[in-house]
């Protein structure tokens, strides 16, 4: 007879091994009440601070979370700066043929308590990959002040910036900043020549001891292009 671990190992026993895990293995720091679902996945050298709820996400390596955020399902790219009280999985409700908003008249789960139909008539969240795991996918390099909300099937490109309390609804192009509700585009942080650089170069992929040697040409964008750009000629 086989027994599955998880099946009787109390809950508090499995988030202390799985922050023990982390911290030795990949620099991974959970602060005070995070909560982080086992499916969660961290790459390396990543903090997540207090009042946090991570539900079956991927965090990337250098990428830090301020407090009070409550992330579902939601891949982040390397070296991300996610606000205080970030929020992605809100899900949706119809707003067109429906007669109602109310899930009882289109989905079997009884949000309410009760439901009026025995198979889903409306999907309550869009997904951004064919496999149906990430509601929102962020790349690499992004900055998300306090207080955003990302509406599901949302990417945001990578060296995006989105302002605080924006409402994100449409996908962010890379090396953009966006704010407003909703979420309007206001700029390119660089000129085209750069982004396309930039984007062809992906330095969050070098490792540490790359980044801490060249990390003074960070900088200035126009110092950082002299000296890597003829690495792509």
């Amino acid at each position: 007879m086989t027994v599955r671990l998880k099946a009787i190992i109390p809950q508090c026993i499995k988030d202390r091994l799985k922050r023990f895990f982390l911290s030795r293995r990949f620099s991974v720091l959970l602060k005070k009440n995070v909560l982080v679902s086992f499916q969660t996945v961290f790459e390396d050298h990543s903090v997540v601070n207090q009042n946090c709820d991570i539900y079956d996400s991927f965090i990337g390596r250098g990428t830090y979370i301020a407090s009070d955020s409550h992330l579902s399902q939601t891949k982040i790219g390397r070296f991300c700066s996610i606000g205080q009280n970030v929020r992605t999985g809100l899900g949706r409700h119809p707003s067109r043929i429906f007669v109602s908003t109310h899930p009882a008249f289109f989905s079997p789960d009884k949000q309410a308590g009760f439901t009026f139909t025995n198979t889903s008539l409306f999907e309550g969240h869009k997904f951004v990959d064919r496999e149906g795991k990430y509601f929102v996918e962020i790349g690499n390099d992004v900055w998300i002040g306090n207080e955003v909300m990302i509406l599901d099937g949302i990417r945001i490109g990578d060296g995006a910036i989105i302002g605080a309390r924006s409402i994100v609804t449409q996908n962010v192009e890379p090396y953009s900043v966006y704010a407003g509700v909703p979420a309007r585009k206001l700029r390119y942080r660089f000129e085209k020549k750069y982004i396309r650089f930039l984007l062809r170069f992906k330095w969050w992929t070098r490792g540490f001891n790359w980044l801490r040697n060249n990390s003074g040409y960070f900088n200035d964008i126009r110092a950082f292009y002299r000296k890597f750009h003829a690495e792509q000629e």
